[in-house]
C-alpha cells in the first residue's frame, strides 16, 4: 500500500494523467486510484485520507492519492479526469451536473458514491468586531475562502438574498479576501480580519479551534428571516445547528445552512472500483467513527440521502443492492 498526497494546482492535471489515475468501465479494479478533498489540515483532507486509507488497506497494492481542492474545484477535476473520486456537497453536485451557475457546462461525467457526513456553513467572528447579525458583515473585512470552495459558493448565495454581493461589500468599505483557511485565521490574529467563512464539518474545525486558543472569537447565528430566504431560493439546503462547545470560549447552538457532503466518482471508474470503496467505507464505518468525529452522525442507512440528482454508480448501486437499501 502506497499514499501520495498532493496539492494539486494548475498544470497538475498532466502529472496525474501519468500516474495512471484514470479508471476504466467493467470490472476491473485499478492499480491506482485518487481522490480529491480539500485543503491540508482541514476536516474534508482528514476524512478523505481515511477513506482512501479503508481502501487501500481492502486491496493490498493499490497505489492511492489524496489531492487537495474544494467542493466546487472537486468537480471540476473529477469531470476533466484529474481524479477519480472526490468530496462535494449534495446541493453542488446537481448544480454542476445541469450546469446551473456558477458552473458554465454540463459536468455529465459525475456520478454519485455515497453520503459521508453533514457540513455547516460555519462564519467565525472576531468578538470585538461586535458582529451580531449577518447585515452586520456587510462592511467588514471578510475572508470568503478560496473560490471554489464549498463554503464561499454557500456564503455567496446567502449574500444574494440579501441583495449584496462582493462589490456592494467593497463599496461599504468592505473587504473581500480569498485565501486560505491556515492563513484566514493568522490574519484575524493579527488583526486584519473579522470574519473567515468556512463550509466546514461538525464538531470543529481544526484551524478555528487552534485559532481560539489566542483569540476570542465567535460564530455567527443567521436569524430566521436569513433562513427563510435561502430556503426558498434553494431549498437544497437545511436548517442546521453548531454543537455544543464547538471551540474555547463559543458556547455552540448557532443556527446555519447546512448540506450532506458527498462523495462522487467519475463516470468511468470501473463498478468493481466503485463496488469496492463504497463497500470499504460502509463495511467498516462503526470503527471509522470511532476514530473521526466529524463522521459521529454518519450512517449506513442514510447513505442515498445525499443524493439531489446524479446519477448513482452502477457499482456502488450494486453494494446498496447487496445491503438492502435498494431493491
Amino acid at each position: 500500500m502506497k499514499t501520495i498526497w498532493t496539492v494539486f494546482g494548475a498544470g497538475a492535471a498532466a502529472a496525474a494523467l501519468a500516474l495512471g489515475l484514470a479508471g476504466s468501465a467493467g470490472a476491473t479494479m485499478p492499480k491506482t486510484l485518487s481522490i480529491t478533498t480539500s485543503g491540508k489540515g482541514g476536516s474534508w483532507f482528514a476524512v478523505g485520507s481515511r477513506v482512501i486509507r479503508e481502501v487501500e488497506k481492502a486491496n493490498p497494492g493499490l497505489v492511492t492519492q489524496v489531492q487537495t481542492g474544494g467542493g466546487l474545484t472537486n468537480l471540476r477535476k473529477i469531470q476533466a479526469g484529474q481524479a477519480d473520486i472526490g468530496m462535494t456537497f449534495a446541493f453542488a453536485a446537481p448544480m454542476a451536473y445541469n450546469a446551473v451557475a456558477p458552473f458554465k457546462k454540463k459536468h455529465d461525467k459525475l456520478t454519485y458514491l455515497g453520503v459521508l457526513f453533514p457540513g455547516y456553513l460555519q462564519i467565525v467572528t472576531k468578538k470585538a468586531s461586535n458582529i451580531t447579525k449577518f447585515e452586520d458583515l456587510f462592511d467588514k473585512r471578510i475572508s470568503a475562502g478560496k473560490i471554489g470552495w464549498g463554503g464561499e459558493l454557500m456564503f455567496r448565495l446567502m449574500l444574494n438574498v440579501y441583495g449584496m454581493d462582493y462589490d456592494k461589500i467593497r463599496a461599504k468599505g468592505g473587504v473581500i479576501n480569498h485565501v486560505g483557511t491556515a492563513q484566514s485565521t493568522q490574519m484575524m490574529r493579527d488583526g486584519n480580519m473579522d470574519a473567515i467563512v468556512s463550509g466546514g464539518s461538525p464538531p470543529s474545525h481544526p484551524k478555528f479551534a487552534e485559532l481560539a486558543l489566542t483569540t476570542k472569537i465567535d460564530l455567527l447565528s443567521i436569524g430566521d428571516a436569513g433562513l427563510g430566504r435561502i430556503f426558498k431560493a434553494y431549498p437544497s439546503f437545511v436548517k442546521a445547528t453548531m454543537p455544543a462547545d464547538p471551540y474555547k470560549g463559543v458556547k455552540g447552538g448557532f443556527r446555519t445552512i447546512g448540506g450532506a457532503v458527498i462523495l462522487v466518482a467519475k463516470k468511468s471508474l470501473s463498478d468493481e472500483a466503485a463496488y469496492r470503496i463504497v463497500k470499504a467505507f460502509y463495511s467498516n464505518l462503526d470503527g471509522i467513527k470511532k476514530d473521526m468525529k466529524q463522521l459521529r452522525e454518519a450512517n449506513a442507512k442514510d447513505a442515498l440521502t445525499g443524493n439531489k440528482g446524479l446519477p448513482l454508480h452502477p457499482g456502488a448501486a450494486r453494494y446498496y443492492k447487496e445491503v438492502g437499501l435498494t431493491n
